[in-house]
């Protein structure tokens, strides 16, 4: 159900033009948020799952009645982010939320298989470019006052991953830069909850987006990934999209330092036989 809550706040969303970054976009719109898309490129991923992915995120935003622009921001180049923290308050005045959700992922390999390079990309951008975004959101944030009503000051919700909650084969460095960003979100919570700054994160399962279609596409893989997840489906960006809206609205004011599963039960055990 959409609502006014979240009139007049501004939200900076990263990997905002496709997949699950699209989808709360849209989804914090709904609820009046004015929205800053932050991503590498305007365009949607040709490979991703939405029906309108010929039309950016912000012109679906302000074509719906509602305020967007798009910034054009790589979260691993810090110069990037300065840039876009600064468009966003010199175009809407304040920034009061920041949901990290770009991230890079590459194809399964083993452990041994992995290299510095990957190890390098993987930390600059999934753990280094979303400390780097966090940073930038709480020092904007303490500049402003506490909204009672909302009950915040600002607030973050992080994207990692399942892989990040538990050993997942194949992708070693993607897990411990996802498990980083959980724990980051555990400590960056602490240091301020006494400033009204709330700071969450919402960790997917399995989840269908442009950049998951290869898995979901490899009858292989897909049907581990199903029988892994306890639910009788995989998940879609709405699905995430919803926990992340969740997080910004008033009634979660009271929440902070939280990983959220949104993963159709695939942490919490194995699933019995069909």
């Amino acid at each position: 159900m959409a609502s006014n809550a979240l009139e007049n706040k501004v939200a900076m969303v990263t990997g905002g033009s496709s997949g699950m970054g699209r989808s709360i976009a849209l989804g914090l719109a709904k609820h009046g948020a004015k929205i800053v898309c932050c991503d590498l490129k305007q365009s949607a991923n040709p490979n991703g799952y939405e029906a309108d992915k010929d039309v950016p995120t912000a012109d679906l935003v302000v074509k719906n009645g509602g305020a967007a622009i798009f910034c054009q921001i790589d979260i691993s180049n810090a110069e990037q982010v300065k840039d876009g923290f600064e468009k966003t308050i010199s175009t809407f005045g304040r920034l009061d939320m920041v949901i990290n959700c770009a991230g890079y992922w590459a194809p399964f390999r083993t452990f041994a298989e992995e290299d510095d390079e990957l190890w390098s990309k993987m930390s600059a951008v999934n753990t280094l470019g979303t400390a780097r975004m966090c940073r930038s959101a709480i020092q904007q944030f303490l500049k402003q006052d506490v909204d009672l009503k909302w009950g915040s000051r600002g607030r973050i919700v992080n994207i990692s991953s399942c892989a990040g909650n538990f050993g997942f084969p194949g992708e070693v460095a993607y897990s411990a830069t996802k498990a980083a960003i959980n724990h980051m979100t555990r400590a960056g919570a602490l240091d301020h909850a006494k400033d009204y700054i709330n700071v969450n994160c919402v960790s997917p399962g399995v989840v269908a987006t442009g950049m998951a279609r290869q898995n979901f596409e490899n009858n292989a893989i897909h049907e581990t990934m199903q029988k892994a997840t306890p639910w009788p489906r995989l998940g879609t960006a709405e699905d995430i999209a919803e926990a992340v809206v969740f997080l910004c609205l008033p009634g979660s004011q009271w929440m902070t330092g939280q990983i959220l599963s949104v993963d159709g039960g695939m942490t919490i055990g194995v699933p019995p036989p069909s």
